[in-house]
């Protein structure tokens, strides 16, 4: 709760605690495991189309990470769609963003403050709490990413069940 009202104080545009270091915590508690255990980083997400430097993220990324002791990975999403050479279409907004990642278990984001939580899970909270790992397959995702990061996931956490990436 201290790292989601430390981000609540920073007032960034439409802001997320997601992804990785939500499910996997689930999974972690859910396994017996300390409920940080293998997770790389905390993935803060937000939408900001007027500030889309890189550098920001980087200097906020250090920030958290020596406050809170854990590494950091903080990116605006309203310039993701360059990342890595990708040439898909711009995010409109975290949620544009969270909606169209790998997969269902991986689409789900923090917001708010310790007093009112929200959450942002567009496929639902189901697929996490039942360890089913299920694609969202579109344009913008490969079966390699997917297949990927299944591996992983498989190499670390008991009783998965990875449904196959289907081409629609």
């Amino acid at each position: 709760m201290q790292i989601v009202d430390e981000v609540s104080h920073l007032e960034l545009k439409n802001w997320y605690i997601a992804a990785g270091c939500v499910f996997q915590t689930i999974w972690n508690f859910q396994d017996g495991k300390s409920l940080m255990s293998g997770v790389h980083d905390i993935d803060l997400v937000y939408f900001d189309s007027e500030n889309q430097s890189i550098k920001f993220d980087k200097n906020l990324e250090q920030k958290l990470s020596k406050q809170f002791s854990c590494e950091f990975d903080v990116h605006n999403e309203a310039y993701m769609h360059l990342w890595q050479g990708r040439n898909i279409a711009p995010y409109t907004s975290c949620e544009n963003a969270i909606k169209r990642w790998i997969a269902t278990t991986h689409a789900i984001g923090i917001t708010g403050n310790s007093s009112e939580l929200q959450f942002f899970a567009p496929y639902g909270l189901s697929d996490i709490f039942d360890k089913n790992v299920k694609p969202i397959v579109h344009a913008d995702n490969s079966r390699e990413l997917y297949d990927a990061n299944v591996i992983k996931w498989q190499a670390r956490f008991d009783g998965l069940t990875v449904y196959p990436w289907n081409e629609k």
